[in-house]
């Protein structure tokens, strides 16, 4: 099978676009032949090597998945060759781990493509009981600009973040895969939404997701302007996708007893925090990684049911990923990049 390969970590001219061994089958696991799979920024930080569970070279990465069974061996979990198919974006590698509860907290549990193959490749390996079923009816480019975002999003947004109708939610980088599904979960779940963005030209897309207030960060302080949309008070809820650098801004936009969920490190890894503000101010603090196989399952509904929808920008051929990486660097995207594991063209299409 075609793969795009990396034998060390660094820049984009890590990637070698090859030929390699398919997958051999395994007791538990189907081999899924890769329709599409979606870029993340997690990506990128593993093909530099900076994600710390250990990523044995060569490797082949790649979480968001949609694809079509090949072959099962073993338990089926309901599924026979040539369904199509969505892949968990994360589970625990450990077959010991599998019962866990919730299974984001195993010792194992990691993002797809980290520790194991992903799906940079025309053919993956995947438990079989982290298959769900593909009945969105949408594209296999669609469905792959999906599943990480959306389960990051119902995590952070409903479970952690608990918005609710009343809310005033500020979400951080709305035109941001992740970003732009937190708005529309936001908006879904009844709340007001504020949002930042880095140019004007992102404006039109995170309208069309739902946010009330656009601010773009690069010409006012994002602070000063939910304080005033808030008449001072400040906003329920924070949801962060960007880390460092904007942590005391973004407390300065909760109001006392909010909540603060972050997910990012896009920014930086570290920051600092005033106590004074977080105990007098009674802050409630999250961390959100990824989400559980159910809170997928939830978020599908809604995407089956047309109240939340995929954001595509671009998708480019598995031979292009180089490129495509690049193109995510420029921070030039709306919404999220694909990759074609089977396309012969050699240039990205819109």
């Amino acid at each position: 099978m075609k793969a795009a390969i990396i034998n060390a970590f660094g820049g984009y001219d890590v990637f070698n676009h090859t030929d390699v061994p398919d997958p051999e089958p395994r007791t538990g696991y189907a081999i899924v032949k890769v329709l599409a799979c979606g870029i993340n920024r997690y990506d990128l930080f593993l093909r530099m090597g900076g994600v710390k569970k250990p990523t044995p070279l060569p490797h082949v990465m790649g979480a968001d998945i949609s694809g079509e069974v090949v072959e099962i061996s073993g338990d089926a979990h309901g599924f026979s060759p040539g369904d199509r198919v969505i892949v968990a974006p994360g589970f625990p590698i450990d077959p010991a781990d599998w019962d866990a509860a919730p299974e984001t907290l195993a010792p194992s549990y990691t993002v797809t493509g980290t520790t194991e193959w992903g799906g940079y490749a025309q053919f993956v390996r995947v438990p079989t009981r982290y298959l769900l079923a593909d009945r969105t009816n949408l594209s296999p480019e669609q469905v792959a600009a999906i599943p990480l975002v959306l389960v990051t999003a119902v995590h952070a947004v409903r479970t952690l973040g608990n918005v609710k109708p009343s809310n005033r939610v500020l979400i951080q980088a709305g035109a941001s895969g992740s970003g732009s599904m937190c708005i529309q979960l936001a908006k879904h779940l009844g709340a007001q939404v504020a949002t930042t963005i880095g140019s004007d030209e992102k404006t039109a897309f995170v309208q069309a997701c739902g946010a009330d207030v656009i601010i773009n960060h690069r010409n006012e302080n994002f602070a000063d302007r939910v304080r005033d949309w808030t008449e001072g008070t400040g906003v329920d809820v924070v949801i962060d996708n960007v880390g460092g650098g904007v942590f005391a801004d973004n407390l300065k936009c909760l109001k006392p007893g909010g909540a603060f969920v972050n997910f990012g490190l896009v920014g930086g890894v570290k920051d600092t925090l005033n106590f004074a503000a977080l105990i007098f101010n009674q802050y409630r603090i999250l961390g959100s990684m990824m989400g559980t196989l159910n809170e997928l399952k939830d978020g599908l509904q809604l995407i089956e049911a047309g109240k939340l929808r995929p954001n595509l920008d671009r998708t480019f051929p598995l031979s292009q990923v180089a490129k495509a990486h690049e193109y995510i660097d420029s921070r030039s995207v709306q919404g999220k990049v694909v990759l074609l594991p089977w396309s012969e063209e050699s240039e990205p299409r819109l």
